[in-house]
């Protein structure tokens, strides 16, 4: 009970602080920037969603889809819709697989593929790269507060040494019962990309 309560703080910590995140640049770079002002509005929505109810709607990630491919539109032109097109397919692809490995949920991917639409494919791929090192810190808080961490580790080194005298890669295949990985990964891409306006792209 205790574990699970710690659980619940880091989760209502992280999508608060991404709230306050979201309103903080709305306020500071969307006044000159509107490419930050749409999506602090679209993160303050969905950090809202995912940390009460731990999913991000898809009528949110629609929306950011339209309104993304039609300012791009609006400012370049048939060019602008492309880059918003590439920018939602890089966006897709960069979490396909965590998603396949049941890592994360759709609405999760979607998210990031609605952002691509808005950024297009350069800037996206920047954002994915700050929000694969903090989502990698959220998910190892998550764990460290998981009730059931000790017995995890001493799955994976049993996983482990039945791999290693049968040569059966399915025993590295975790399961799927038991607690999953419940943490807002809205605020993670919501930190991702307050970090790349921040302090720009990491290559």
């Amino acid at each position: 009970m205790i574990a699970h309560g710690s659980k619940n703080i880091v989760r209502f910590a992280t999508g608060g602080a991404a709230v306050g995140c979201s309103l903080y640049f709305a306020r500071v770079e969307g006044t000159s920037n509107v490419v930050v002002l749409l999506a602090s509005l679209f993160f303050i929505l969905i950090c809202i969603v995912d940390t009460l109810q731990t999913r991000i709607p898809n009528w949110a990630n629609l929306a950011l889809i339209v309104v993304g491919g039609s300012y791009n539109l609006y400012i370049a032109g048939l060019s602008g819709l492309l880059i918003s097109v590439a920018g939602l397919f890089v966006g897709l692809l960069l979490l396909i697989i965590p998603y396949l490995m049941g890592g994360m949920g759709a609405g999760d991917v979607k998210a990031l593929a609605a952002l691509g639409a808005l950024l297009g494919p350069a800037d996206i791929f920047q954002v994915f790269f700050y929000l694969a090192l903090i989502g990698g810190v959220m998910a190892v808080l998550h764990y460290a507060l998981a009730h059931n961490l000790v017995q995890k580790c001493r799955d994976g080194v049993v996983a482990l040494r039945m791999f290693v005298y049968s040569r059966d890669v399915k025993c590295l295949v975790p399961s799927h019962q038991g607690e999953q990985l419940r943490f807002p990964y809205a605020a993670a891409i919501a930190f991702g990309f307050f970090a790349f306006v921040k302090w720009g792209a990491l290559v």
